[in-house]
């Protein structure tokens, strides 16, 4: 999807059909070993990328998807850069990876509320909660106080 190409597309390309494209994907097999090479090299990325230790499609979370698009990024603009493209042409992917420089930043803001609350103590969602709610409220520089106070009680 971030290449904007197909999984038939894709297949037609490497000689895979798109069977074999639904296995890896719904993990009813493993990618093997000169098929996650030939799709590596396609996508020009590290083969880690793509599969998890026992060589099954990794499922990309939210996290991985911003990842997978900061580093194709990187390889587009790079890309340009070695093709001598104008300063102008590069400047809306280097925007793009800002916003997802940020969109990462959140992510993992979010990954570290939801583990807190697997914690399964309430205490813990009363407090996501107050800070949310202050935060809602408009009570951002309410709250950095305390916190730069070293009082995290909202």
């Amino acid at each position: 999807m971030l290449n904007e190409q197909s999984y038939s597309g894709i297949g037609r390309a490497l000689n895979i059909t798109p069977q074999q494209f639904s296995d890896w994907i719904k993990k009813r097999r493993p990618i093997p070993l000169e098929r996650l090479k030939a799709l590596a090299n396609y996508f020009s990325v590290p083969e880690v990328v793509l599969v998890d230790d026992e060589y099954y499609a990794k499922h990309l979370t939210a996290f991985a998807k911003i990842e997978l698009h900061m580093l194709l990024l990187d390889q587009k603009i790079s890309a340009m850069e070695t093709e001598g493209a104008e300063e102008e042409d590069i400047i809306p992917y280097q925007g793009k990876k800002l916003r997802l420089r940020r969109e990462l930043a959140d992510q993992i803001r979010l990954e570290k509320v939801a583990a807190a609350l697997e914690q399964g103590d309430e205490r813990v969602g009363v407090i996501v909660d107050a800070i949310l709610d202050g935060l809602k409220d408009g009570r951002v520089e309410e709250l950095l106080n305390k916190v730069q106070e070293g009082r995290v009680n909202p």
